[in-house]
């Protein structure tokens, strides 16, 4: 059963840069919201030329003037929207978060798709393994079935909000979420570009998995980042996070993907948010 909400926010109501059209929809419990920036940095600049072209060449600048000669030259095309979709596993406050350093780039002229209320130990483990703390819930293997229900109701609905199909489809997360979207990646042909930010890329048996099976998707680009602290810690499978996740990206530079790796100060809980921009910012520009 879907449910969906539509509406419009404004700089005026959330002190972002971008006004967004934001609709809402739930499935099987999951909650998807999709935003769409409504204006582009280059059709900003397309309307503000227009304005100062109408003004009186006298008191007008030169740069104004050809700035509003260069920007007139643009095709309609041009400025709309891009016809990407990039899709984002997080909890509700990072995705709040998320959104509002994305309004400040020039580059977010995609929409989004933000997924939360998810069961993580489960939506986003490949595979059964034990708790890595004891008295803590172990991780169910229940990574198949949420992908099926994301590829076969949650972007459908959303590319019918859309209402055109994208030409590419991205897949970003953090933590269990980042070993997901890497996951899906060999099982699924969707998603292009992929976005591992801070992956558990400890979970056990998982860089075996990716070695020895073959990717589904054509993975145009494929990013990396941990934190320099992550590894720094006497448990035994966490501990492993750095050199698994090295061993990954040089196999996969190895077998010809573009593929960047970046490492940020601090733990694994460390500017989240400005972390998953960075990721986006590298697989969508």
């Amino acid at each position: 059963m879907l449910e969906a909400e539509m509406e419009k926010i404004g700089m005026e109501n959330i002190g972002m840069e971008k006004e967004l059209k934001i609709s809402s929809f739930s499935v099987e419990g999951k909650k998807a919201t999709l935003y769409q920036p409504l204006e582009s940095m280059v059709e900003k600049k397309l309307n503000q030329a227009n304005t100062n072209t109408s003004l009186n060449t006298n008191g007008q600048t030169m740069e104004a003037r050809a700035l509003g000669g260069k920007l007139s030259e643009v095709k309609s095309s041009e400025v709309k929207l891009s016809p990407h979709l990039l899709i984002l596993h997080c909890f509700s406050e990072e995705e709040e978060a998320v959104v509002k350093l994305l309004q400040g780039q020039e580059y977010f002229s995609f929409p989004l798709l933000c997924i939360n209320n998810l069961n993580w130990q489960k939506d986003m483990c490949p595979w059964d393994s034990p708790a890595l703390i004891k008295n803590e819930k172990d991780f169910i293997g229940g990574a198949d079935e949420y992908l099926f229900l994301l590829e076969k109701e949650i972007i459908p609905r959303a590319v019918e909000i859309l209402g055109e199909e994208p030409t590419y489809y991205a897949l970003a997360g953090y933590s269990l979420a980042g070993l997901f979207a890497l996951y899906a990646g060999y099982r699924s042909s969707l998603f292009s570009r992929i976005a591992s930010v801070s992956g558990s890329l400890w979970y056990p048996d998982f860089v075996s998995f990716a070695k020895e099976k073959k990717m589904l998707s054509k993975a145009e680009r494929l990013y990396f980042s941990l934190g320099t602290e992550e590894a720094k810690t006497k448990h035994a499978v966490l501990s492993t996070i750095e050199r698994k996740t090295r061993e990954l990206v040089e196999y996969y530079q190895s077998s010809g993907y573009r593929v960047n790796f970046e490492q940020n100060p601090g733990n694994h809980f460390c500017e989240v948010e400005q972390r998953i921009e960075k990721g986006i910012r590298w697989i969508m520009e």
